[in-house]
């Protein structure tokens, strides 16, 4: 199963595999990501009780929960960083492995569920090359659903066997995802409300074994998160919830659900006017067709039994019934502050008023179709005798699933794999501190990542940061370096202790550099330390360090 999606994987996300070591989507999140998983890989085996410190927006503490943490991926990675990988190749092999492990995953679950590799593997190619990746490759946390089919699968298996191991693995897997992805770690407790409370409804044997199993699972599940949840809430005292407007214009419509990104190259020119910024929801027709063949009544029964079998299997233990309910479910949430349950979370969860955009549950809507398409296509092949036609069937369907999902050559941008020679003077004029505060000018969301990437090759701390949420005083400070330099910007960045300052010509425009930079040099408490190339998307440019002294 790895290999297939591994290969699949490839292919549909053609070139990425060709640029592992230099190229992502864009200089935004990408890099954001990669620093993300770096700072964790750093950390963890020097300071594993200040990981949520992290080395941006200085002086702040907890900073690393203004966004994704990715604690899991990163934990997982980090053997790769140990051993000298670099960090774009590292984030762009986690990147990729969110599509092979979803989709192998799915495919486990599926397989235990309807004992059919075929339907197995086409419901992985569903939930794995669903279009909605492709429009939010750049955001790897959203890739990293691994965990989502494998707590399903192992809820099966307690509920098949009332074990308590499968109940702790039912709790490592729904903590894995949590802290994998904190908008699908969340959005994942309504669905598995619904979807794991109708089959326990519904199967009655072993319910005492079942409950202990469960609870044994909640624990496990509640004390691995415990450590991201007291950060969250920390850092919760800082920056401000999402507010109802917001949310609002991150909820789907309907009519997003028949919108693919613009790379789709069926549908992506075709369906355009669907088409809303982050709610591009479309899950293939063939997908559908598939999901609704899985209620379709067997040669061997009767219209009205099956009918009367298709109710009764919400409470008759059938998990078509209760995947189904999910779908709705998670298709509502999707909808927001459109549709009926998300405003009470909103209300009475806390947690959820931290989310921006309630339309990214759409990926749980494409996940309970891949697993009722799983069950269609084993209905399906069931109903031919012919081995030969059930291969051809099978193989057709497959071509027809990643036809509607197949994206145009994605576009990379290639970064630099090291950084200017500029750092290494400021290391080297640092000395023996453990570190120094440093301030990269231009300030600004286009540039903020980029100074990340650059500080997971030297660890100091970062007055710029960029992230889901901005502490209150990183907007006055932004304000305040439009008249750099001058008394009172200079006069701001020394508020946070910043020992250096950098400035980047390359992301200077015109001659605004030169001018700089012949302020800088003669401006009293500042002094040069060197002046370095460097290089942006091929343009060529210079880094100029200054060191702040605080003695004037």
């Amino acid at each position: 199963m790895l290999l297939v999606f591994t290969a699949l994987t490839a292919v549909m996300t053609y070139p990425q595999a060709l640029h592992l070591h230099d190229g992502v989507h864009d200089d935004g999140d990408p890099l954001l990501n990669t620093w993300t998983l770096a700072w964790v890989a750093h950390q963890l085996p020097r300071a594993p009780a200040r990981l949520f410190d992290a080395n941006i927006f200085y002086p702040e503490r907890k900073t690393l929960a203004f966004t994704e943490t990715l604690l899991l991926p990163g934990v997982v990675a980090a053997p790769l960083h140990w051993v000298g990988v670099a960090p774009l190749l590292v984030h762009n092999l986690v990147l990729l492995s969110g599509f092979v492990v979803s989709g192998a995953g799915t495919a486990l679950l599926v397989r235990s569920l309807t004992g059919n590799v075929a339907a197995a593997i086409l419901a992985g190619i569903v939930f794995a090359f669903i279009p909605y990746r492709i429009d939010h490759l750049p955001h790897l946390q959203l890739q990293q659903t691994q965990c989502l089919p494998l707590a399903l699968w192992a809820f099966h298996r307690l509920l098949a066997s009332g074990r308590m191991a499968d109940g702790v693995w039912f709790g490592l897997f729904v903590a894995g995802q949590v802290l994998s992805c904190m908008y699908y770690g969340l959005f994942l407790v309504p669905y598995l409300g619904i979807v794991c409370g109708t089959m326990l409804i519904a199967d009655r044997t072993m319910v005492q074994r079942r409950l202990v199993a469960l609870m044994a699972g909640g624990l496990v599940a509640i004390v691995a998160v415990l450590p991201l949840a007291r950060a969250y809430l920390s850092a919760g005292q800082i920056v401000v919830e999402r507010g109802r407007v917001e949310v609002t214009d991150g909820s789907a419509q309907v009519r997003n659900y028949l919108a693919p990104p613009e790379q789709n190259l069926l549908y992506g020119d075709l369906f355009q006017r669907f088409r809303d910024n982050e709610r591009r929801l479309f899950p293939g027709f063939v997908a559908i067709a598939l999901a609704c063949a899985a209620f379709w009544p067997r040669k061997h029964e009767n219209t009205k039994p099956t009918q009367r079998a298709f109710v009764l299997s919400f409470f008759r233990g059938d998990p078509r019934g209760a995947y189904l309910l999910g779908l709705l479910l998670a298709f509502d949430i999707s909808l927001g502050f459109n549709g009926f349950t998300y405003p009470l979370l909103y209300d009475y969860i806390r947690p959820f008023r931290g989310l921006r955009i309630p339309a990214r549950m759409g990926l749980l809507v494409a996940f309970s179709l891949a697993v009722l398409a799983g069950y269609g296509v084993a209905r399906l092949t069931d109903a031919i005798r012919s081995s030969a036609a059930r291969r051809a069937l099978v193989v057709f369907l497959g071509f027809a699933l990643l036809a509607e999902y197949a994206s145009k050559p994605l576009t990379l941008q290639i970064i630099p794999t090291g950084p200017s020679d500029a750092y290494a003077d400021m290391v080297k004029d640092i000395g023996d501190s453990p570190t120094a505060t440093i301030f990269e000018y231009p300030a600004a969301l286009l540039h903020d990542p980029t100074y990340m990437y650059y500080s997971t090759f030297h660890w100091q701390n970062l007055v710029n940061g960029y992230a889901g949420f901005f502490p209150p005083w990183y907007g006055r400070l932004t304000l305040a370096m439009e008249g750099f330099p001058d008394d009172g910007s200079v006069a701001t960045v020394k508020t946070h202790g910043a020992r250096y300052i950098l400035v980047h010509g390359e992301r200077l425009i015109g001659n605004g550099y030169r001018r700089l930079t012949d302020q800088l040099d003669a401006w009293p408490g500042l002094t040069l330390v060197s002046r370095r190339p460097s290089e942006r998307q091929g343009q060529h440019g210079e880094i100029s360090v200054y060191r702040v002294s605080y003695t004037q």
